[in-house]
């Protein structure tokens, strides 16, 4: 079974699970993932991109001339594809896909993310098919990572180690935002990242020069590899760190140990955060954020959550951030992030970047 049709055949599993006929995917991670292609961004009426999986019968896709010249759809799972070109009405193609599914009427699962023009869309060609919002389909569709997932997260973590690494070395007071982050970038690019953009103080590469005394918050997201994005943050003290920093620097160390130590597979996630926020209390601070979050091919925070509220058991493969940490200054937070792997028996952390107080000194 190759490795696509592994996961039509759990698309299909979760669909039937959930009560639902089939499975109705428009452009975005759930696609990029079922199909190995990336549609581009923006739904109809840019462009109706749309696999159609039911739980019986042959699944189809919907896609423009364009994507069907760019895409390899020899190596899909999906062999019934109708297109149509820029500027044509998509609906003979999407209720000629659904012809060959078996589906003319009954209830179809979309995600969240789906574009109101593909609601619309759809309510226009198949009036008689119901979408149904099912996040017990797309929640657990790419919660669990497989080996080759792991792969490119663990090769975005390297780069994001490698982005680290130039961090420390070329920011100084006097040096700019944007000539730090220029470095960076193309530290982690040497590295393998697939992604020219940062977070955290990079967000904005402005041309403001680093202050002696600053507290600085690297955040390499979404440094990639092969489209699975890692998460991870470190911070540089320029300078000796006050008293405050460092007194909260140490709590957040403690807070990041003890939630590393609460993994484990079976575990309900919102534990973990739980750990993670009563060691921050007890040092007089508040994680205000959740202290993990999926990731992989979603644009920014994906299944599963490490927040309260959330008691979804954890599982072998899943990779999420571990992320503690509170705001010393108005949006200037001391945190330590890393991408993790949960293992058979515990969590392995993918980012390998030193966490240690004394090693983030500089300048």
């Amino acid at each position: 079974m190759t490795r696509l049709t592994h996961r039509l055949d759990r698309a299909r599993r979760l669909a039937a699970a959930a009560g639902v006929d089939g499975l109705y995917i428009t452009a975005g991670a759930n696609f990029r993932w079922l199909t190995d292609e990336d549609a581009h961004p923006g739904g109809w009426p840019l462009w109706a991109s749309i696999a159609i999986v039911p739980v019986e019968g042959d699944p189809a896709m919907v896609i423009s001339r364009m994507h069907a010249d760019i895409f390899s759809l020899e190596r899909s799972p999906i062999v019934q594809v109708f297109d149509y070109v820029d500027g044509e009405d998509p609906v003979p193609a999407l209720r000629a896909a659904f012809a060959v599914t078996g589906l003319s009427r009954g209830t179809v699962a979309v995600d969240d993310a789906m574009w109101f023009g593909d609601a619309d869309l759809l309510a226009t060609a198949m009036p008689e098919i119901r979408p149904r919002r099912a996040a017990a389909v797309f929640e657990r569709l790419r919660a669990v990572k497989d080996a080759d997932e792991i792969e490119h997260l663990r090769k975005a973590s390297a780069a994001h180690d490698a982005g680290y690494a130039r961090a420390r070395e070329v920011i100084r007071p006097g040096v700019t935002v944007a000539e730090a982050g220029a470095a960076i970038v193309a530290a982690m690019t040497a590295a393998g990242s697939g992604d020219l953009a940062l977070s955290g103080v990079f967000h904005d590469l402005s041309p403001r020069p680093f202050a002696a005394g600053e507290i600085v918050d690297i955040d390499l997201f979404p440094g990639s590899h092969g489209g699975y994005r890692a998460d991870s943050a470190r911070n540089l003290f320029l300078g000796e760190p006050s008293d405050e920093a460092r007194r909260m620097y140490e709590a957040t160390l403690r807070a990041w140990e003890a939630s590393m130590a609460a993994v484990k597979p079976g575990v309900p996630a919102q534990s973990v955060h739980r750990v993670c926020a009563e060691v921050m209390a007890e040092a007089g601070y508040e994680q205000v954020w959740k202290v993990g979050h999926g990731v992989g091919l979603a644009p920014i925070h994906e299944p599963p959550l490490l927040q309260d509220g959330n008691d979804d058991p954890l599982e072998e493969g899943m990779v999420f951030t571990i992320d503690p940490g509170a705001f010393i200054a108005r949006n200037t937070p001391i945190h330590i992030e890393d991408t993790v792997v949960v293992t058979a028996d515990g969590v392995e952390s993918l980012t390998r970047f030193p966490r240690t107080l004394d090693e983030l000194v500089v300048g």
